[in-house]
């Protein structure tokens, strides 16, 4: 039985050879974990616009989800109608409509993910129709509120998510039913793929 301890040498390489390897595999652990932010960001926008959807079945009244800038970042709160109008942004500023959960941020709970789309963007929505302006990530036609009614019904509409590098998301909400779904951009294939 050989009982010699480890040499010098035999550590450097040793530490060589595990330096390498995470080299070569932290771009992937980086994209990885870039993905994996912007998936949870992703899901708890849809999160909080399930629980207006909800809400607004429960209450028996119009629930919006609002965005609005707060610093470098936009932010969204929800809140519920309380004249019977829906929830606008006057009510909103009166304090008519009141506010029922948030304001939520994206910012500092996933770092690097923004409302935002990512460079150069060249795609169409999830719908396939044309994006137009890429500095407003919050597409509910000329309004940045999502309201949900009592009966279950929506305004239509995207929220556009990325890592302003390479990675996209969309968290789409159809009229007619009010679902809510998740999507990823692929860039190779320039395709919209529904994840959740």
């Amino acid at each position: 039985m050989n009982m010699r301890g480890t040499s010098l040498p035999e550590i450097v390489v040793v530490l060589a050879i595990l330096g390498i390897v995470f080299a070569l595999g932290l771009p992937s652990l980086t994209d990885l974990l870039a993905e994996e932010g912007l998936a949870a960001a992703a899901r708890e926008v849809s999160a909080i616009l399930i629980g207006a959807r909800d809400r607004a079945v429960f209450q028996g009244a119009d629930v919006g989800v609002k965005w609005v800038s707060s610093g470098e970042d936009l932010v969204l709160s929800v809140y519920q109608d309380g004249n019977g109008n829906g929830v606008t942004t006057a009510d909103i500023k009166k304090g008519v409509d009141r506010l029922v959960a948030g304001p939520f941020g994206m910012r500092n709970k996933y770092p690097g993910i923004t409302f935002s789309f990512v460079p150069g963007f060249n795609g169409t929505d999830p719908g396939e129709a044309a994006i137009g302006n890429l500095a407003d990530p919050i597409r509910f036609g000329a309004s940045d509120i999502c309201s949900f009614s009592p009966l279950g019904k929506s305004s239509p509409g995207s929220v556009y998510l990325s890592n302003r590098k390479r990675r996209q998301a969309a968290v789409r909400v159809t009229p007619a039913n009010a679902k809510i779904q998740i999507f990823t951009w692929h860039g190779k294939t320039l395709k919209w793929i529904k994840r959740w």
